[in-house]
């Protein structure tokens, strides 16, 4: 397959059509925590941000400072679970995301009609303090819809520590 072919191939994806329509909502939440005149820049496959540090954004604030951030954006049928989920094992034998994670924030969100409902930008940093220390407590699940081979470490977005929280959205599932 030439790489023309697997680039059709991934944008035609329809995770990657989810991730495409939901963007402008993501968007929307960023200006709304980190100002109305951020610029917003993102990494599709981006060897060395995305595909080595698992960077999948970046914010340019007012200030001319720069936060990266990762975004998982996730079907409304899942928001009853209301967790932020990492990428463990992406198939059997490589690592995810969880492994490669250089990232400020971490943006979980789930579509909803009016965008995302629940969502949560969490501080990645106090994230990994707050794992180190056992404040948080990882659940493992394997990906069961029969298309991905990928496993993932998820927690409650309402169980995190407060300080690992920069935004969160009111729990309201679809």
């Amino acid at each position: 397959m030439t790489l023309l072919e697997q680039d059709l191939e991934f944008l035609n994806n329809p995770r990657k059509q989810q991730e495409l329509r939901l963007r402008p909502f993501a968007d929307d939440i960023y200006r709304s925590v980190f100002g109305p005149d951020i610029d917003i820049e993102r990494f599709d496959n981006d060897i060395i941000l995305d595909k080595q540090f698992a960077i999948d954004v970046r914010l340019r604030l007012r200030t001319g400072n720069i936060l990266l951030g990762q975004e998982k954006f996730l079907s409304s049928y899942n928001s009853r679970f209301n967790s932020l989920t990492v990428e463990y094992m992406q198939n059997e034998h490589e690592q995810g995301d969880w492994f490669k994670l250089s990232c400020q924030f971490y943006f979980t969100g789930y579509e909803s009609p009016s965008g995302f409902c629940p969502w949560v930008i969490a501080d990645w940093l106090a994230i990994e303090l707050a794992t180190l220390k056992g404040d948080i407590n990882w659940q493992d699940n394997r990906n069961k819809d029969g298309h991905a081979q990928a496993s993932f470490k998820f927690v409650d977005i309402d169980s995190l520590p407060d300080n690992c929280i920069i935004a969160k959205s009111r729990f309201n599932p679809v």
